[in-house]
């Protein structure tokens, strides 16, 4: 946990140089996850789902989304902790860099976690469509969908590649720094 704590603090600190005097969204991303090849009540729970995100041009901006799951079901305990990258490119450009961004988007994703529980490493390479709603005073939201593929890297068997597919990325948070 202390390395995931320096994790996210070096992480908040790199996206708030990167947007030194430009608008950055801070918020959160909760998140449920039930892999097809989990029991009827399991699930994991996105804990810490802290998103951060700056704009970089007219169109591009860069998000930051934490993962640190806590997995329910017949062992009750963390399971993945990594974090999730995405570029979403605005299809309305904005006059300057440092108006705030909204509206329809689209991305490509990274994201790269560990779990513990069932011991493998993860690669998630996807595409999010999806919108981000104009902030009225500073509180705004964002509703998207991925859809790709995730590689599972077994410590103790082959790797795999399966469908990632997320219906509903909810992103709640507020514009600062302008």
């Amino acid at each position: 946990m202390k390395r995931l704590a320096l994790f996210i603090c070096l992480l908040t600190i790199g996206m708030e140089s990167i947007a030194q005097s430009r608008p950055w969204f801070v918020g959160v991303q909760p998140g449920i996850t039930k892999e097809k090849f989990y029991m009827e009540n399991e699930f994991d729970m996105n804990v810490i789902p802290i998103v951060v995100q700056t704009p970089l041009t007219k169109r591009f901006d860069l998000r930051q989304v934490t993962l640190v799951n806590y997995h329910f079901g017949e062992q009750n305990r963390f399971s993945d902790i990594g974090i999730n990258v995405i570029a979403p490119y605005t299809f309305r450009t904005k006059e300057n860099i440092l108006d705030r961004t909204y509206g329809f988007y689209l991305g490509p994703m990274i994201g790269v976690s560990r779990n513990n529980l069932n011991m493998h490493n993860t690669l998630n390479l996807a595409g999010e469509l999806g919108y981000m709603f104009e902030a009225s005073k500073r509180f705004t939201l964002s509703l998207g969908v991925q859809y790709g593929r995730t590689y599972f890297d077994y410590d103790r068997s082959p790797g795999v590649w399966r469908e990632h597919l997320a219906l509903t990325k909810i992103n709640l948070g507020f514009w600062v720094g302008d």
